[in-house]
């Protein structure tokens, strides 16, 4: 394999012809967002999402040593390979945290990945850290952005890319962070790759940006792939992928928008979703994510001249049956050394460590290993709309903090307790929660605070909150999942438009909460944010921290959920707070975790019907008849949408729009199940009606 890098010298290469190939395949091996996961541990899993009856079960994943050595049987096995390492990957755990990355950095290097992609989180260090890691630096601003950042960062071996970030400080302003783009030989076949970085970093918070600005909008990251996969096939590209941090969601969009024929491959990160049949973009390209560091995706991609190319998409899973390549366990085990360190087996670490940000007062002095707490029911952040981790640790907050409501973040990444069930191999989970899977609900240093909201701040918060995870415009999502909450009630409507999903709010009690009201709320506050902000959210008042009676300062996050375990505090709870009226089947009912539409047009049949004219509604009516042909059924929620309606035609019995585009909603389809709707019209008489008519899968 032979990289070259291509960027705005790109056009210099507009006069090379592709080169004449005979048949050849590309195998593109795809690992995202790691997140600083070294070890193997436990997770939720269901192979079959989106069927009826799927249901999730316990399992042993992940572990670079095991992922290692599946590497290498791939790549032996298909050696015109390329492995991509695409989002998350130097946060997310404790030996992270306490390093800014560094200890992760030699482990993942060890893999021996080709090219990647950064994540949101691996910003969240700060931009000293993000600099140094991944961009070019000169000797005088490098000293300057140590001391910064508290260390010498360590970098990745491999290239990253993201065009989408320009530097607006230092020696390189008006440059790009890293690369857009990078021209590869694989096999003979020349392959070009774009990356995309995360485009929510600035609302993560605006200091993680600080010299940095970011692509927004749809629009912009449609010009932007549209324009350097333009470059990079004149440069002779013959395939052309894109690697991006946008998350699966933003990408399928992007796969819609794009010019036809111009991208062949979406490789996601940052949604963490196990797509184990791509999703097919009206520009061709495929939409593919692998999980999370318990997957690895395989695509192969076979191009013949004069034909499309032909693409086998894999998801192997990373089991405890692989054996661990040694010099990668090696690895980990250094990286995990100092955080294990107990010579005189007294429960402390030999040498506590404490965070390269001495801003933050958080010290860890137990080994990771050390069991914490215990938990007697399920307890993991496996939903987008209400998890069990969020309803126990949220609960036991509010208790706590002696508050009317509490609020925790909606994270994606956790750890997995499910004491009772069994793994795959029949042993059964403990229920213990250790100090590493403290840092595995919370790799990020924040502290506590309470504070008071309005009734109608707080319906405005929930409201955000889900046009962010639910909204059917992808570009409108951003962030993490659903956000926690004890003690308030709510009734919404997953289904209805962003704005207008909140149907009402209780407290505890049930007692309705007026917009005047005003509630006390216990959440989480970063060294850095306004004084009217707790977790995330502005416009709070009475701010102040959650002391901790020993130390009289703000409890952090770890510390005060540690020590709430230790005293079987935290409880996963059986209840719900949060009612949905258009009851929509969530993961693994659908395929996503974060509900996800894809087309299904090619996989049933449609009939329309003739449209007969109503002289007492004035609307023009017919039916459409879909029939799913397949021996797969076909869940709800299911859309029948009229893509490309004719101008001054409106659909008067619309349930909603999609980009512009009518819909009616349709039953689950089982195989071989038929379902009918009636379509009404209303227009000029002499106005023809014309669309084409599509089925969509998932969504809300």
């Amino acid at each position: 394999m032979s990289p070259t890098g291509l960027g705005p010298i790109a056009l210099t290469f507009a006069c090379l012809a592709t080169p004449a190939v005979q048949a050849a395949t590309v195998t593109f091996l795809h690992v995202n967002d790691l997140h600083a996961h070294l070890t193997a541990h436990a997770d939720m899993v269901a192979e079959a999402a989106g069927q009826p009856g799927a249901a999730t079960h316990l399992a042993e994943r992940g572990g670079l040593a095991r992922l290692a050595t599946l590497i290498q049987r791939q790549r032996a096995a298909h050696p015109a390979s390329v492995l991509m390492n695409v989002g998350d990957t130097y946060h997310g755990g404790v030996e992270a945290l306490y390093t800014n990355g560094n200890a992760i950095v030699d482990p993942v290097d060890a893999l021996g990945i080709d090219i990647g992609v950064p994540g949101n989180w691996d910003f969240a260090y700060g931009p000293a850290v993000t600099r140094l890691r991944y961009g070019e630096v000169a000797a005088p601003e490098k000293r300057m952005l140590e001391a910064a950042a508290g260390m010498a960062i360590q970098s990745p071996v491999f290239p990253n890319l993201g065009g989408n970030v320009t530097l607006t400080a230092g020696s390189h302003a008006g440059q790009p962070l890293m690369p857009a783009t990078q021209m590869m030989t694989i096999g003979g076949v020349q392959v070009g790759f774009i990356g995309i970085t995360s485009d929510i970093v600035p609302e993560m918070h605006r200091m993680l940006a600080a010299g940095m600005r970011f692509l927004e909008g749809e629009a912009a990251y449609r010009d932007y792939v549209d324009a350097h996969a333009a470059q990079l096939r004149a440069a002779g590209a013959q395939l052309v992928v894109v690697m991006s941090e946008l998350g699966i969601h933003k990408d399928a969009r992007l796969a819609d928008v794009i010019q036809a024929g111009s991208v062949d491959v979406f490789f996601s990160a940052h949604t963490h979703e196990a797509i184990f049949e791509p999703l097919v973009g009206k520009s061709g390209a495929r939409v593919v994510e692998a999980g999370n560091d318990g997957w690895l995706g395989r695509m192969r991609v076979t191009i013949e001249p004069g034909l499309r190319p032909v693409f086998d998409w894999a998801m192997l899973a990373v089991t405890p049956d692989l054996p661990e390549d040694p010099a990668v366990k090696a690895q980990v085990a250094r990286a995990r050394a100092p955080f294990l360190a107990d010579a005189d087996h007294d429960g402390k670490l030999d040498v506590p460590i404490t965070l390269p940000n001495r801003a933050l007062p958080l010290t860890l002095d137990v080994p990771i290993d050390a069991v914490v707490g215990h938990v007697d029911a399920a307890m993991d952040r496996r939903n987008a709309l209400e998890s069990s981790f969020n309803a126990a640790w949220s609960e036991a907050l509010r208790e706590y903090a002696g508050t009317e409501l509490a609020l925790t973040p909606g994270f994606r990444f956790d750890a997995v307790a499910a004491p009772g069930e069994q793994y795959e191999d029949a042993h059964v989970a403990s229920g213990e929660v250790t100090m590493e899977d403290v840092y595995r609900y919370f790799p990020v240093p924040y502290g506590m605070a309470v504070g008071t909201a309005s009734g109608a701040h707080l319906r405005d918060i929930v409201e955000r909150n889900l046009a962010a995870v639910f909204s059917l415009d992808a570009f409108a999502q951003h962030g993490g999942w659903m956000d926690g909450w004890a003690g308030l009630g709510m009734q919404i409507d997953l289904g209805a438009a962003d704005g207008a999903r909140v149907q009402g709010l209780q407290r505890a009690d049930g007692s309705p909460i007026a917009p005047t009201d005003t509630l006390s709320v216990a959440g989480c506050q970063r060294p850095m944010d306004d004084s009217d902000v707790l977790c995330s959210y502005g416009g709070f008042a009475e701010v102040m921290p959650l002391p901790n009676p020993a130390t009289g300062q703000a409890w952090m996050v770890q510390e005060l959920f540690a020590e709430l375990l230790a005293q079987g505090r935290v409880a996963p709870r059986v209840q719900t707070v949060l009612s949905d009226t258009a009851a929509t089947p969530l993961w693994p009912q659908q395929q996503a975790v974060q509900p996800l539409m894809a087309n299904m047009t090619d996989k049933v049949a449609i009939r329309i019907g003739r449209l007969a004219y109503d002289r007492k509604t004035g609307l023009y009516s017919g039916t459409v008849t879909v029939n799913n042909p397949g021996d797969t059924a076909l869940a709800a929620p299911l859309r029948l949408v009229l893509a490309d309606l004719g101008a001054g035609v409106r659909l008067a019995n619309a349930q909603g729009e999609w980009y512009g585009q009518p819909f009616v909603r349709l039953p689950a389809l089982p195989a071989g199940g038929t379902a009918t709707v009636t379509v009404s019209f209303s227009k000029s008489r002499r106005q023809p009606v014309s669309y084409r008519a599509q089925v969509w899968s998932g969504g809300v």
